[in-house]
């Protein structure tokens, strides 16, 4: 917009003469304002560069050239140092005339960089606790400026490695009826939410085992956890769980049993190829041409299933199940049931201190409940 002369319109202002009206007229702002700028020029000593960047810009171009001619340099660089275009370029101006008259105006100082947001925090991450194949699904979101959330759906084993990584592109609306879902339905998988340096420390670590295990790597897996760099490594579940007393220990231990009626664990059993091996030789029994009564035969079948039980726990197996254990204990003792989180950590300590299977109900019951005598469970 081109202004009307600020020399000319100064004149007006100063002019006791002339009506604010006319001034209001000639510069087409409303006649307040006129006034606003007249009282302003009687201050001029005082104004502040926000007083004057507040009137119109006519009028204003106006109290810029006042403030330049009384030697109001401070007022006029402060105004050269500001947002408003048309203002700005017109104080601008003003510091040229002075420099031509020798007026020493220091440099405008640079202008302040633009202020940036901090950049948002990725949205919460969820997982759920490991299974009784050692397997775990982890959801990581991350922010795509502008498209949404790139959400990274990965299944993770702790024997084989990262078995499988799916990234899929959803709006946030999406992903918070995707994750009211996922609670509501996972309750069964023990399905929390994780911190986010977590869920991808827990991806991280599944993928490292690859190589030994021989699972392929999902196809695009390394190169998308390039780009998220290396996770701090992941925290020890054991140090979630709280030591017991011998007596509390020994109860829980007792009691372990009733972990498999939990939905939670209810599907866990002993390895299925192992489980074949037993189903076979109870056949044997069934089979066998020998004179046995149906006591004898029910018993027999009972010691089969209890050598079996011996049997199963290798050093390897018992390490396994047990830090898959410990794993189930610290999502009980998050969740807040800390008899469970009891009872889960004192069979992961039984076990590795070598204690015989019979001795630990939760071990036992590991393989007995995948076979029925006589219509129950051993």
């Amino acid at each position: 917009m081109s202004l009307l002369d600020p020399a000319k319109l100064l004149a007006m202002l100063r002019d006791p003469n002339v009506e604010s009206a006319q001034i209001a007229e000639a510069a087409g702002v409303p006649r307040e304002e006129a006034g606003r700028a007249a009282r302003l020029l009687m201050t001029l000593a005082r104004a502040k560069a926000e007083e004057v960047a507040t009137l119109p810009t006519p009028l204003a171009a106006a109290v810029l050239h006042a403030a330049a001619d009384a030697g109001r340099v401070d007022l006029v660089t402060a105004m050269a140092a500001r947002d408003e275009k048309e203002l700005a370029k017109e104080a601008k101006r003003q510091l040229h005339r002075l420099k031509l008259r020798g007026v020493t105006v220091p440099e405008a100082p640079p202008p302040a960089p633009a202020l940036t947001p901090p950049p948002e925090p990725p949205p919460a991450a969820y997982g759920s606790t490991v299974d009784g194949h050692g397997e775990r699904a982890v959801w990581l979101p991350r922010n795509v400026p502008g498209r949404g959330l790139e959400v990274a759906q990965a299944v993770c084993s702790d024997q084989r490695g990262l078995v499988e990584l799916h990234l899929g592109l959803v709006g946030r609306k999406e992903w918070r009826a995707f994750v009211k879902g996922l609670l509501e339905r996972g309750a069964t998988m023990g399905v929390a939410e994780l911190a986010w340096v977590e869920a991808l420390g827990r991806i991280a670590a599944a993928r490292a085992l690859n190589e030994a295990s021989g699972q392929r790597v999902p196809d695009g897996a390394d190169q998308w956890l390039g780009q998220l760099g290396t996770p701090p490594p992941l925290p020890d579940p054991a140090a979630a769980l709280p030591p017991l007393d011998a007596e509390t220990e020994r109860a829980a231990l007792e009691a372990s049993a009733a972990l498999h009626d939990l939905p939670l664990l209810r599907g866990w059993l002993g390895e299925e190829p192992y489980l074949r091996e037993v189903a076979a030789a109870l056949d044997e029994v069934e089979k066998s041409t020998l004179a046995l009564d149906a006591a004898q035969k029910r018993e027999r079948r009972r010691a089969v299933v209890r050598e079996a039980v011996d049997r199963y726990y290798t050093p390897e197996r018992r390490a396994r199940l047990a830090g898959r254990l410990v794993e189930v204990a610290a999502w009980f003792a998050r969740t807040g049931l800390l008899d469970r989180s009891a009872q889960a950590a004192a069979v992961a300590r039984a076990l590795v201190a070598g204690t015989p299977p019979g001795q630990v109900p939760f071990a036992s019951r590991l393989i007995e409940k995948a076979f029925r005598i006589d219509g129950g469970a051993v």
